[in-house]
Order: structure tokens, then C-alpha cells, then sequence
């Protein structure tokens, strides 16, 4: 059984899953200090899953996604992580809204961080990194149920398959377009053949799921015919 916060290790035997470009950025990320407390989320989890726990997709997506660990206040050096982003060869593009995102030969990086109360800010700065992020709800159930790939010359922090799936059914509902809900939903119907029922009662059990979260639950569910009972509803 795991414990909120706990992260298992799994070492990763073929150390080719990810393209190049990738692995030489969570290699540079890891040495930066990175995934020790941040971490690797998105479709790019996908090869992860596969290799660790044996969860099969075909991954379609050039955009590179990690979630922040935020902290108000750090004693702890700073790290200039868009240097590290930039020495990759990646360059800073500037949204309206303020985020500064990076691309590379069509992969593009991008940070969240978990949305506080109820504000509606559109960035948060994270001086501590040097980087942006867009607030979001619900980031805290993948942040909370880690574990860690290792791949020896490097290590990569990413969040358990029942976390991430946790987290596909609730905010799938919340997607303004359709094609990404049904990818969301995609994810969650391959990870539901491979899941661990003990780690996916932890994961929800650490929720204080609202009635609307309890809706978009059972929706999701409905549509990749998964009993909502397993997740206690």
C-alpha cells in the first residue's frame, strides 16, 4: 500500500523509450535538481507507464508537459531552468496571457502549477526555477502519488498510472474541445486494463471530492465503461 507523498522507484531496463531530444531534457532537468520535487506529466508519462507497468499506447503529441512543486518561500539557490531550456537549442515564445512556453523543431514545453483557492490568475511566476506556469485545478492529485524512473545515468519523477488516471476522468469533463476530452478518455480506457485497485483506493481516498467532481467522475466513467464503484461512488 502506498502512502500520499511516497514514491516507489522502477528501473527503467530499455533506456530508448523517449526520442533523443527528450531524454537529453530530463536528463538536464534532473541534473538541475528538477525532479526532485516537480515532475514529467502529459502523454509523455505514456512510454513510462509502458515500460513500468506494462500499459500500451501509441503515442501522437509533440507537447511536453510538467507539473511544478510551488513554493512561496525557498532558502535553497535558485535555478535558472530557461537557461537550461534554452541551451537545448529550444527558443522562449511569449502567450498573451503571459506564459512563456519553449519550442523546438514542433515540441513544445509548458508548466503547470496547482491553482490556489479560487483565484483565476492566468500565470504564476516561479522565481525559484526562472519559469511560468499556468495555474490549474486538481494538479495536486498527480504531485501527491509520485514515483521515480530510473534510468541510471538519470532519474525521472512522474506521477503513478492511478493518479494520472484519477486525474484524466475529472478534468476530461472540463476540456473545451472535444478532441483532447477524447484523448484524455483514450488514456484512461488503456490505463484502467493495467491498474492497481489497492493504489487507486489510495489515491481517492486523499480526495475531498465535491458533487461536481463526483459528476465529472461518473461521466468519464460511463463513457469508458469502467465502474465508478471501484472508485468508491
Amino acid at each position: 500500500m502506498i502512502e500520499k507523498g511516497e514514491a516507489m522507484q522502477i528501473a527503467v531496463k530499455n533506456k530508448d523509450i523517449f526520442p533523443v531530444e527528450i531524454r537529453e531534457l530530463l536528463h538536464d532537468f534532473y541534473s538541475a535538481g528538477f525532479f526532485e520535487e516537480s515532475m514529467l506529466i502529459g502523454s509523455w508519462v505514456m512510454p513510462l507507464y509502458q515500460e513500468a507497468f506494462g500499459i500500451n499506447y501509441t503515442l501522437r503529441t509533440l507537447d511536453i508537459d510538467f507539473a511544478v512543486k510551488f513554493v512561496y518561500f525557498d532558502r535553497h539557490k535558485k535555478i535558472d531552468l530557461e537557461k537550461v531550456i534554452t541551451d537545448l537549442g529550444y527558443i522562449p515564445v511569449m502567450m498573451q496571457s503571459g506564459i512563456r512556453r519553449f519550442t523546438r523543431e514542433n515540441f513544445t514545453i509548458e508548466f503547470v502549477v496547482q491553482r490556489k483557492g479560487g483565484r483565476d490568475d492566468e500565470v504564476i511566476q516561479i522565481s525559484k526555477w526562472n519559469i511560468t506556469a499556468s495555474p490549474l485545478p486538481f494538479v495536486e492529485i498527480l504531485l501527491g502519488f509520485p514515483f521515480i524512473a530510473d534510468f541510471g545515468e538519470f532519474k525521472v519523477r512522474a506521477p503513478l498510472s492511478e493518479a494520472f488516471f484519477v486525474h484524466k476522468l475529472i478534468t476530461a469533463q472540463r476540456r473545451p474541445g472535444e478532441s483532447k476530452k477524447d484523448k484524455d478518455l483514450e488514456q484512461c480506457s488503456i490505463i484502467a486494463q493495467q491498474l492497481d485497485l489497492g493504489r487507486l483506493k489510495t489515491v481517492v481516498e486523499s480526495l475531498n471530492i465535491s458533487k461536481k467532481t463526483q459528476k465529472s467522475l461518473r461521466a468519464s466513467c460511463e463513457v469508458i465503461d469502467f465502474p465508478p464503484q471501484k472508485l468508491g461512488l
